[in-house]
Order: C-alpha cells, then sequence, then structure tokens
C-alpha cells in the first residue's frame, strides 16, 4: 500500500493527528508513506528508525539547463545566452523552469524556426507569475474566462458546474477549455459533460483566480454558489460546506449561515464519517485539506 500527504505545512490539526496515529501503526505493516512539506513544519515522527527524511534541494545550474533543453526538445534550439538568462531567474525550481522555457519558445518561435532573443530581451518574464499568465492572455478571452471561473471553483473542477456559472455557449467553452488543454494548463478526465478537470499545478490555478478584480470574485462565487445550490442537491446534501464556502465569499451572509450549520450538523450526525474537505481561498496559505469526522 502506498499512502501519500502532501504539503502537511498547511494541514489542519485533525489531519495531522490522524497522520501521527497513521506513522506509528504502520511500522510492521507493508507500507510505504510519503509526506512532502516545507521547512517550516515540524513533525513529531522524524526520529523514528522506521522514517527516513530526504531534503529535496533546489536544481543546480546543470541540472536547471539540462531540464530546460528538455523542454526545449532536439527540434529546436534556443542561444546559450537565453538558456543562461532563464537558469538565472529561476533559482533551481523545476516549475518555474519549465513555464519560463515554454514562454520564452512561444514568444520567439516563428513558423518553427526559434528567432534569436538577447539574454537582456524583456521576452524572459521576470516572475514566475508573469510566465504562468503569459498563456492565459495569448489563449484568448474564452479561454482565460473558462480558466477563471474553473479557479473560483477550485483546484479540480468538472464541466456541468463550469458551464452553469460561465456565461458562454456550449461549443466555446468546449473550445475554450480544449484551448486550456493543449496549452498544458489542466489536465482532462473523461468527455463533457462528464467530464473533470484539474489545473496541472496549484500555482496555475492561483495565478488564473489572481486575475480576478475583488468584485468579480465575489459575483463568481455567488454564482457557484448558485448553481451548486440549483443543480447538484446531492453536493447539498453530502457536502454543505462547499456552498457556505461559495456563500460566505460571495457576500451572501444568510445563506453561507445555513449550509455553515447544515454541515456542522453532518459533522456531529450518527457515527464518526472521515471526509477531505476541499479549502480554496485567495493565497496559497488559506487554501488545504480539512479532515472533518
Amino acid at each position: 500500500m502506498l499512502i501519500i500527504f502532501e504539503d502537511l505545512h498547511w494541514s489542519d490539526p485533525t489531519s495531522r493527528e490522524l497522520l501521527d496515529l497513521t506513522v506509528a501503526q504502520i511500522e510492521r505493516m507493508p507500507v510505504l508513506l510519503v509526506a512532502t512539506f516545507r521547512p517550516e513544519f515540524q513533525p513529531p515522527w522524524t526520529g523514528q528508525p522506521h522514517v527516513t527524511t530526504l531534503a529535496l534541494r533546489r536544481l543546480g545550474r546543470n541540472e536547471s539547463t539540462e531540464l530546460v533543453r528538455g523542454v526545449i526538445g532536439a527540434a529546436t534550439r534556443l542561444s546559450g545566452e537565453v538558456i543562461d538568462e532563464i537558469v538565472e531567474r529561476t533559482d533551481g525550481v523545476p516549475l518555474f523552469l519549465e513555464e519560463l522555457t515554454k514562454a520564452v519558445i512561444e514568444t520567439a518561435v516563428v513558423g518553427r524556426e526559434l528567432i534569436a532573443i538577447p539574454a537582456a530581451s524583456a521576452t524572459v518574464p521576470a516572475t514566475l507569475h508573469a510566465s504562468l499568465l503569459a498563456p492565459l492572455d495569448r489563449l484568448g478571452p474564452a479561454a482565460k474566462e473558462a480558466a477563471q471561473v474553473g479557479a473560483t471553483i477550485g483546484r479540480e473542477f468538472f464541466y456541468q458546474l463550469l458551464a452553469a456559472v460561465a456565461q458562454r455557449t456550449d461549443a466555446e467553452l468546449k473550445d475554450a477549455l480544449s484551448r486550456l488543454f493543449d496549452a498544458g494548463l489542466v489536465f482532462q478526465r473523461g468527455a463533457p459533460p462528464q467530464a473533470t478537470f484539474l489545473f496541472k499545478h496549484t500555482l496555475v490555478r492561483d495565478t488564473a483566480y489572481s486575475t480576478l478584480l475583488r468584485g468579480q470574485r465575489q459575483g463568481l462565487h455567488a454564482r457557484v454558489g448558485m448553481a451548486l445550490e440549483e443543480n447538484f442537491p446531492e453536493v447539498i446534501e453530502t457536502q454543505p460546506e462547499i456552498l457556505a464556502h461559495h456563500f460566505t465569499e460571495g457576500g451572501l451572509v444568510d445563506k453561507a449561515v445555513v449550509y455553515w450549520l447544515r454541515a456542522g450538523k453532518n459533522a456531529t450526525a450518527g457515527p464518526p464519517i472521515l471526509k477531505l474537505l476541499p479549502i480554496y481561498g485567495e493565497g496559497s496559505r488559506r487554501r488545504g485539506i480539512c479532515l472533518m469526522a
């Protein structure tokens, strides 16, 4: 059995308690448990004999260069100066290296050939946010809007809810999602209308969400909550906390209170049932998985 816990630095106390109990129980079991966390998180079980700690450092210059060349591929070429600039600006962060290289290639390609880019060119975005935002802008307003609505729903979203919230025709929405998929910004499981989409990385979702003004965010959250309320009764029954979250962010306090109360009653009624509840907010520090009993 393989068990994976990601981003423990965002975990809540109940989830940490469950993990501590799990680590204690699996010492003599055929189980591999992999947990990832940032340095500031200090788990109490790292010194135990059946626990191995592995520090994941940033990529070195040679490794970074190799990754950039791998993204470029054998069919295209970038000058050594441009590659050096990419490596210098990304500071060994793999996602940054990958996205920044893609942004340079997409901007520099004319037909199938890469034009020369001076090392100090503004073509290379100075921040990861800029490199992730660039493809969204290039894909057109419909694709960007689909990404914004999806980001409001969460890291993972399904087509039927997106269609109920987005103010686009079915054909426009499918084309927009196809563009996002082809650009490598989202993964897709299944086919519309049963399709589910997942942002490639949390930072991609955060970037799309950050392009919304405060009023736009509030309006979208309210529309997501209303769409769930009108079209997805199973979510109301099993996960009222999701509606409560969207109505809270959407400024519909009366509705939010009703669903928060319902979520509390669900959590205390009957035998203990463990549920993983996705929590989405404006910044990564407010986002994680809440394990409720």
